[in-house]
């Protein structure tokens, strides 16, 4: 009888087993059921069909920081995205994703040995006071990578060099293309400068209400709030050590505050656990650190609270859409040395603003647009009265002061030896690239909306260079280089059309850009 007892009882067990590990299964899965398809539930971003949650989202978007800390810039700025302004990591997560199966399907597989090899020849350690403990203090540890983690970071970067070098190979370059190109960046200009400054322009614009009115009933759907976002926070500040402390101590003491704030961080960002709860558990003063736990109320990028007002970085990402709400953030470093780590506890989206709310901004913006057009016409205007005077036989000073215009003498420079304290020097560099002797340019718009300039080059000249012949191929293998980027981004961004990614909340395939298409 207790024979046959303990059987129905193993058995019994067995089946619960089964019953509890199906569960856990289905409870942490990516797979909706009731879809039968990828579920959505926390997912930020789907490839390929699969959904990627917060956490792996979080944890990916590291690789980006640290890629750029190593000297992977090729590689950051070509999974991250060329010409971005901003500080989404998010693309760069999708095209880590996109690499990294694109690698699978084709074979590409960089060995353990060249990725033991790669390590030490990474550009951050070509720097004479850089070892291993310094990376591992100053960019492994503060990001929360391990050994391994940094292994698959090595792995992707050659991988990403591997691809790039067989979809590049066989290119080669022409050698009247890379003397032109020698010349234009070598020989030497003596030029001038004519600006027209916006700012001082705008001094004089008025705006008026029927302006103000018209630009609001015409823009009125634009003319939205910012976004506001409330945080629960834990800062991590390290002791102070003893003036007379060794480098030895030293090392060890930020190494022990770096292992305590991830220590903590695994439990401030446990799943269903209360942060705020939590961190005032690691409050107040510790073996290793100090550590205060606070509110933000809601704010907005421009309002920030001041001990993170300037932290330009940390903002991007406390304000990025990978970040929905009731998640973590992973431990994020600030200029004193402390590390912040936030909840995102509540979140107000934006609201059509009101004429009386909207006003200073219209009137900033029409003051901007009205004091660009004064000076881009003026910029024209004084150029075509110059090139009249020109033409007409007079110096170029003569047709200056004929069209009522200052002009100050550059000092001699080449395109690619531009004086270090020169405003706009690459706008400068730029148009005199397309100019010959005695030319004047065309309007050329200062960066940032500064107004406008006129260049005219008086005399070139390109002295023997004995370095020549060597620096003519340099630039033959940074041509060679650089078409071979061009290939690899247009075959990668191909790939990213067919993995078919999209962001939380899209029900269609994203751009390149993360824009949902049409």
């Amino acid at each position: 009888m207790l024979t046959q007892i303990r059987h129905i009882q193993k058995g019994t067990l067995i089946v619960v087993t089964i019953l509890i590990v199906i569960a856990f299964a289905f409870l942490y899965s990516d797979y909706d059921m009731g879809q039968g398809r990828l579920g959505t539930q926390n997912c930020v971003i789907k490839v390929y069909d699969r959904c990627v949650r917060v956490k792996e989202v979080q944890k990916l978007a590291s690789y980006y920081d640290v890629a750029r800390e190593l000297g992977m810039g090729e590689f950051s700025v070509a999974l991250f995205g060329e010409n971005r302004m901003d500080d989404d990591r998010t693309n760069f997560v999708v095209s880590l994703l996109i690499l990294r199966k694109e690698a699978e399907s084709v074979g590409v597989e960089p060995s353990s040995e060249e990725i033991k090899a790669e390590i030490p020849k990474l550009p951050i350690f070509q720097q004479p006071w850089v070892d291993a403990a310094f990376v591992e203090n100053n960019i492994l540890g503060p990001n929360g990578f391990t050994d391994g983690d940094l292994a698959q970071l090595v792995k992707d970067y050659l991988t990403f060099q591997k691809f790039r070098d067989l979809i590049g190979a066989g290119l080669t370059t022409i050698p009247s293309e890379i003397d032109k190109l020698y010349v234009r960046a070598y020989q030497n200009y003596t030029a001038s400068l004519i600006n027209f400054d916006r700012e001082a322009a705008a001094a004089d614009v008025k705006v008026s209400d029927e302006e103000v009115q018209t630009y609001f009933d015409e823009n009125s759907e634009n003319l939205m709030s910012d976004i506001r976002r409330s945080f629960d926070y834990a800062k991590f500040n390290p002791k102070e050590l003893p003036e007379d402390a060794t480098l030895e101590q030293k090392a060890k003491a930020e190494q022990a505050f770096l292992n305590a704030i991830n220590h903590a961080y695994a439990d401030l960002a446990e799943d269903d656990v209360n942060f705020a709860e939590v961190a005032k558990q690691y409050a107040g003063e510790k073996a290793d650190y100090n550590m205060e736990a606070g509110t933000y109320e809601a704010f907005k990028v421009s309002e920030a609270p001041e001990p993170i007002a300037e932290n330009g970085m940390l903002l991007s990402q406390l304000f990025s859409e990978a970040l929905p709400l009731g998640s973590v953030t992973v431990p994020v470093s600030n200029d004193d040395g402390s590390f912040y780590v936030f909840a995102l506890t509540g979140q107000e989206d934006p609201q059509p603003l009101t004429l009386e709310e909207a006003k200073p901004l219209i009137v900033q913006a029409l003051t901007a647009k009205n004091s660009n057009r004064f000076v881009n016409d003026a910029a024209n205007a004084a150029r075509a009265a110059i090139n009249e005077s020109l033409e007409a036989g007079k110096s170029f000073d003569e047709a200056v002061k004929a069209a009522e215009v200052e002009a100050e003498s550059l000092p001699v420079f080449s395109i690619n030896q531009m004086p270090e304290d020169l405003e706009n020097a690459s706008s400068i560099a730029v148009a005199v690239g397309e100019m010959g002797e005695k030319d004047l340019s065309q309007v050329i718009e200062a960066p940032g909306g500064e107004g406008y300039m006129l260049v005219y080059v008086d005399k070139i000249e390109l002295y023997e260079d004995e370095e020549a012949e060597n620096i003519k191929r340099g630039i033959a293998s940074s041509m060679e280089a650089g078409l071979r980027y061009r290939m690899f981004n247009s075959w990668f961004n191909q790939r990213k059309k067919e993995s078919g990614f999209s962001r939380a909340g899209a029900s269609r395939p994203t751009t390149e850009e993360g824009e949902e298409k049409g």
